[in-house]
């Protein structure tokens, strides 16, 4: 007979899973983010209206239709560890911003990233982005949210980023926030704010 609290330290470990990234948080720059659920977001009304959006999206628990892997970069970034990944799931399209969860491991522990959605003057969205890159001006990018790693150097949450209307054809970054070193990336990805 199979003793009841054998599947015990699973059944918690995927309740703290869970937990980990239960936070969904509503972004509206890199310093202006909302938790949803404990919060009601900006006062002002497009502000208002993306979160009870994105707020609805959750509550109706529909299923991120694509998924991602980010990786370490090629040369022109820095690489933590070989075992250091991302995942981004998404809808490749969404009402007044990009809804998105991100889960990433093998980051440094307790350590501080910029979340970065990064154009390109030929793709779609590169002008729908509020920053030009220094030194290339007809590239533009967002950094969009400052995260810290946990004590065990993973990050999990749901994100809503508000964003001008239109296509977008971007990469999405994270950058050291000590040095702005790209950490992990994925290559240009397709989707649609309406």
């Amino acid at each position: 007979m199979e003793h009841p609290m054998k599947n015990a330290p699973l059944i918690a470990f995927l309740i703290l899973a869970n937990a980990c990234w239960a936070d969904q948080f509503a972004v509206f720059g890199k310093d202006a983010a909302f938790v949803v659920g404990k919060s009601s977001g900006p006062s002002d009304p497009a502000g208002h209206a993306f979160f009870a959006a994105y707020a609805a999206d959750i509550a109706a628990n529909r299923p991120l239709e694509k998924t991602m892997d980010l990786v370490n970069p090629p040369s022109w970034g820095k690489t933590i560890s070989a075992a250091t990944h991302g995942l981004i799931q998404f809808h490749p399209k969404f009402t007044g911003g990009f809804a998105c969860r991100l889960a990433l491991d093998g980051l440094v522990p307790g350590h501080r990233y910029i979340l970065t959605l990064n154009g390109n003057p030929e793709k779609a969205g590169n002008n729908l982005l509020p920053s030009p890159v220094p030194g290339n001006v007809a590239e533009k990018y967002y950094d969009f949210l400052f995260i810290t790693a946990d004590a065990a150097g993973s990050y999990d949450a749901g994100l809503g980023i508000a964003l001008k209307p239109g296509d977008y054809e971007v990469r999405c970054y994270v950058k050291d926030a000590s040095d702005f070193k790209i950490v992990l990336y994925r290559d240009f990805f397709p989707f649609r704010v309406e």
